[in-house]
């Protein structure tokens, strides 16, 4: 079975997509030129018979992008000549030719994080192309090209373009590949029209009719799919960069046929790599906010999976703990009123206050503040780079303005950034330069040292790791206000907000390890078994033999994130639960589900379609309370158990699962 999928997934890399069923429909679609098929598919055969033979691992083959183009090669010259012993031979030694070229080229993107397209077959296909001007011996091979079938259909331009994308100029071929886009992807399928007709009429200004029948209009519809879809997140944004790539690349194709036709070489799909790869390049280096790091099966799941990121899980800001135990009140947030202005203006103060005061009796010593003494904790995992604890701290009335900092602490993350602990107790330092701590370690206490009007907590994130660094911005991993719990959001002045203590009884219940196993039965007295899978990345899910569920285990949280199948109760557990706390206090607290998720149908092809136009479409919040030992949401319930790991009975409205233990030791 690994043999025929690795065949057939890089005919559906062709087309950016991953399910091998379409890679069955194109293998037979590839015969309706009978050449195309036979060499096509001696190409690719060949290719993985060579990586086999130099010990390639399996896991550079397996997804199809390094055999995509030597497949595209052997459909090429079977395009141009028919199956002969000299076009099998030709066929095998470039296909080899296209694989080390694609390897090498590979390694070298790889560190841009660029894809490599289709350039190996570029390549490969002129090399060809100029050393076939002197093989005399092909002439005779040379195809009078005909097909088994075809059909006569409107907008017979487009669908021929479509299909010319896999050697095949006809109606057929295109009306194929269009519906399999458009099962599996609208977004794809509208951006192959709308990059057509973009391109064809736009070189239409400057050639007139010629436009509508050019040989090379497949390149607008790669590159439209390519930059408004599968590299670049489906937005806006992204569509109106992929069209204006679309259109540069009219004059490119123009420019190269004059060019290439002085050697009577094919253009092919060159105006599409150098197009995508000189926009990827920028958008790479210019951080470009849609630039697309984890490609999913089709668009639709790449925005979801980013909007996710954004909405769920904070996107890409610094996250940070917070930097004590219970309850403190926000001093001074983001730029803040006093001191938080400039370059400093991403910083937090906080004191603590009782009956909306910060101190006790006349608050003249500093012993009648309730912040002073108090434990400072770590914040994130990191180094100790840089520290000072000698400075006394001042009477009230008093600030040292030679000594701005006062006591502090520098910590630098395990991911590179630097958090700053400022006006910390004389003398309370528990840790040394050099010393590594973890989320919640003891470093100091707080004090009322340097410029500090009343003992309180100062905190930055900040770029370098001397002291005074530029700040940058960053989010609050989560802290509980009025029994509500907020995820990666900031707190405003003067609010109260608490930090979250672990349930560490709670956090075993979710530790899941491979190869764990859950039986339930439903109401219906079916068994239902998940058991727990590892994918090749290391991500871990729930899987009940077709349906996977992505979760992940996080200090304080555990959550699922993403979800491949169909219907089914994983899906259901998903929504009626796809956050947990793993605290100890019982709170309210919002989260978001993915549009494919949410809802079914048109209404989810719908929104899925019209969210790259509005992405606020997936902030869509819905609330969940943790109860003792359960999950309520709308949706339904979920109960554990005291004594076991795992979920001990889910409650929907359309059925319940009770956990079966008779297997339990």
């Amino acid at each position: 079975m690994k043999k025929i999928e690795l065949i057939l997934k890089p005919y559906v890399s062709i087309i950016f997509l991953r399910d091998v069923k379409v890679g069955i429909v194109l293998f037979f679609l590839s015969f309706l030129i009978p050449s195309v098929g036979i060499l096509g598919l001696i190409g690719l055969i060949s290719t993985i018979v060579f990586a086999n033979f130099t010990n390639t691992k399996e896991e550079y083959l397996k997804y199809g992008f390094y055999l995509y183009n030597s497949l595209l090669v052997g459909m090429g010259i079977g395009y141009f000549y028919e199956v002969s012993f000299l076009t099998v031979i030709l066929t095998i030694f470039f296909s080899i030719l296209t694989f080390l070229i694609s390897f090498s080229l590979n390694k070298v993107f790889y560190k841009y994080a660029l894809p490599i397209l289709s350039l190996p077959f570029a390549f490969v296909s002129m090399i060809f192309y100029l050393s076939s001007i002197k093989y005399t011996t092909l002439l005779s091979n040379i195809i009078n090209r005909y097909s088994v079938f075809d059909i006569n259909f409107p907008f017979s331009n487009f669908f021929k373009s479509l299909g010319t994308i896999v050697f095949l100029p006809l109606n057929l071929a295109g009306i194929v590949i269009f519906l399999i886009l458009l099962f599996y992807s609208r977004i794809m399928a509208f951006l192959s029209v709308i990059g057509f007709v973009v391109g064809v009429y736009f070189h239409y200004l400057f050639v007139g009719e010629y436009a509508f029948s050019s040989l090379f209009n497949f390149n607008f519809i790669l590159i439209s799919i390519a930059l408004g879809s599968i590299f670049l997140i489906p937005h806006i944004k992204s569509y109106l960069i992929s069209l204006i790539a679309v259109i540069l690349s009219v004059f490119l194709i123009d420019a190269m046929e004059v060019f290439f036709n002085l050697y009577n070489l094919p253009v092919y799909t060159l105006p599409f790599n150098i197009v995508v790869l000189l926009f990827l390049m920028l958008l790479y280096f210019s951080n470009f906010k849609y630039y697309n790091f984890s490609i999913k099966a089709t668009p639709e799941r790449s925005l979801e999976y980013f909007l996710s990121n954004v909405f769920r899980f904070g996107g890409n800001a610094i996250k940070i703990n917070l930097p004590f135990n219970g309850k403190w009140v926000v001093y001074q947030a983001f730029d803040g009123e006093w001191t938080h202005k400039g370059k400093w203006k991403y910083a937090y103060d906080f004191v603590k206050k009782i009956n909306g005061k910060s101190y006790k009796n006349d608050g003249l010593c500093l012993s009648d503040y309730y912040a002073f003494g108090e434990n400072v904790v770590s914040p994130i995992n990191g180094y100790i780079v840089s520290l000072r604890a000698d400075l006394p701290d001042n009477p009230i009335g008093v600030v040292d303005r030679e000594n701005n900092w006062g006591n502090y602490v520098i910590i630098k993350s395990d991911f590179g950034y630097y958090v700053e602990i400022s006006h910390l107790m004389q003398n309370s330092m528990k840790v040394k330069v050099g010393d590594y701590v973890k989320v919640g370690d003891i470093i100091a206490k707080c004090g009322n040292s340097g410029y500090s009007p009343e003992p309180h907590i100062h905190i930055q994130v900040q770029k370098d790791a001397f002291l005074g660094s530029e700040t940058l911005f960053f989010k609050w991993i989560e802290y509980i206000k009025d029994d509500k719990l907020f995820y990666y959001y900031l707190p405003k002045k003067d609010e109260e907000i608490e930090a979250p203590i672990l349930d560490k009884s709670m956090k075993n219940r979710l530790t899941f390890i491979l190869d764990d196993e859950f039986v339930y039965e439903d109401d219906k007295n079916n068994k239902i078994k998940w058991t727990v899978k590892m994918n090749d990345k290391g991500e871990f899910y729930l899987f009940d033999g077709e349906n996977r569920l992505y979760f992940y285990l996080y200090d304080k949280m555990f959550y699922f994130y993403s979800y491949d199948g169909k219907n089914s109760y994983l899906k259901e557990l998903f929504k009626i639960m796809p956050r947990i706390p793993l605290i100890s206090k019982d709170v309210e607290y919002q989260d978001i589900l993915p549009i494919y998720v949410l809802y079914k149908g048109l209404k989810k092809i719908f929104l899925e379609f019209i969210l790259p136009f509005n992405i606020e479409l997936f902030n869509n919040f819905k609330v969940y309370k943790k109860e003792k030992l359960k999950i309520n949401s709308e949706f339904g319930e979920v109960y554990f158990n005291f004594y076991h790991k795992g979920f001990d009975k889910i409650v929907s409205k359309d059925f319940i699962l009770r956990r079966k233990y008779e297997n339990l030791n």
